[in-house]
């Protein structure tokens, strides 16, 4: 987008797709450009169309066309339904080969990438291993693995045909950046060492008094099979069952349209107490979220759950699976289950103890500002810097030639 002649030290972002459906690795990106552009001379690699605005307004970032570069990768032509990502990756680490010598550091946004260079990774979950090497509560995990049919199997083995490593160690040479503890831990397993960066998570603090909000349910994020949508429906009316008058309100973009068609038929079920509403972004965000005292994120396996801190900030109680991200963030036993039956105790025995929840409201307000953007641009700066400053010998970041 910046045309204009620029001596500083060049950094290229890499990221396959930007497509406003991936939440935290499409917020990474875009802060990633943040914290950078204004030291560095900046350039997103990518196969997108880049609607700048849209991603403005989608990741809570305020950067200009001018302040970065956009180099764009064709991509494979295939039909929308079907865009074949699993193909597409290897076919854009091969020509991003191409262009990554450009740069005096590299960064991939999203799980590492095989640049030919020495590069940084910020690693969001792991399904850029083999599914047997996966963490077993990881996504798509062990208990996923007996679950994979023939022609998929056959498809992803085609993707592994066609990468054409470089053969270079991504995993022991370069620099891999865990967004959770958790995500750490499980490299650690593998001999890996991983400095810890919090996501960004933006949010215009709108304060709501809680005894003005709604004694309802929220669950917000990407409609899809992974997500669990039914199990926050099931959990909400096991409250009914047993006596609380309350409602759940869904809203988030749809990923998988036949999950949706489920989900709506659910809804349709159960009745009016399930409100199924589209996605909202930015300040509508803020303010829907801030309508409700309590949310439920149900995902299971998330290493780190961006989603799960927004309700934070939003002033809601939310509950979630205890494991993997979810119990890192939340960090409390009383909003974290092992199954829908306990949340649904757990959830009857706040409403029932005032000062409990009045004590877990002042613990997830102090937990939800680890995750600001500051520290996240903060430390991106600190770790690029310290990275340039080593003799172009060190792992971890490829210097041009002179």
């Amino acid at each position: 987008m910046n045309s204009m002649r620029d001596s500083r030290t060049t950094v290229g972002i890499f990221m396959t797709f930007l497509s406003g459906i991936r939440g935290g690795a499409d917020v990474t990106a875009m802060w990633l450009i943040r914290a950078l552009c204004t030291q560095y001379n900046v350039t997103l690699v990518t196969t997108s169309r880049f609607d700048l605005g849209f991603f403005n307004k989608f990741a809570g970032t305020q950067v200009e066309p001018h302040q970065f570069h956009i180099r764009r990768i064709p991509l494979l032509p295939t039909p929308q339904s079907f865009p074949m990502s699993a193909l597409q990756e290897p076919i854009f680490q091969r020509a991003a080969r191409a262009c990554a010598s450009d740069f005096d550091i590299c960064l991939s946004a999203m799980n590492p990438k095989d640049l030919g260079v020495s590069a940084v990774h910020f690693v969001s979950d792991f399904e850029w291993l083999p599914e047997t090497d996966r963490p077993a509560q990881s996504i798509n995990g062990a208990a996923h693995r007996q679950n994979v049919s023939l022609p998929r199997r056959l498809y992803h083995k085609l993707s592994t045909r066609i990468q054409d490593p470089s053969g270079r160690d991504l995993l022991r040479d370069d620099v891999l950046v865990s967004n959770s503890e958790w995500v750490a831990a499980s490299l650690r397993t593998m001999g890996i060492e991983s400095p810890v960066i919090y996501p960004p998570v933006p949010w215009a603090s709108q304060e709501r008094d809680w005894n003005t909000r709604r004694k309802d349910f929220v669950w917000f994020g990407r409609i899809a099979p992974q997500k669990k949508v039914e199990e926050a429906i099931n959990i909400v009316a096991g409250l009914r069952k047993a006596g609380f008058d309350c409602s759940i309100h869904i809203a988030g973009t749809a990923v998988d349209k036949g999950y949706l068609r489920v989900i709506r038929d659910l809804a349709a079920r159960m009745g009016g107490w399930v409100v199924l509403h589209g996605p909202v972004y930015g300040e509508d965000k803020t303010a829907f979220l801030a309508q409700f005292r309590y949310a439920l994120h149900t995902r299971a396996d998330e290493p780190f759950g961006i989603t799960l801190v927004e309700l934070m900030k939003a002033g809601c109680i939310p509950f979630a699976p205890n494991s993997c991200g979810s119990a890192e963030i939340l960090n409390h036993p009383a909003v974290l289950y092992a199954s829908e039956d306990q949340a649904v105790a757990k959830i009857r025995e706040l409403f029932s103890d005032p000062g409990l929840s009045q004590s877990v409201r002042a613990s997830l307000k102090q937990r939800a500002d680890y995750f600001s953007t500051a520290t996240f641009s903060e430390s991106v700066v600190s770790l690029v810097s310290n990275l340039l400053e080593e003799a172009p010998s060190k792992a971890g970041v490829h210097f041009s030639q002179p």
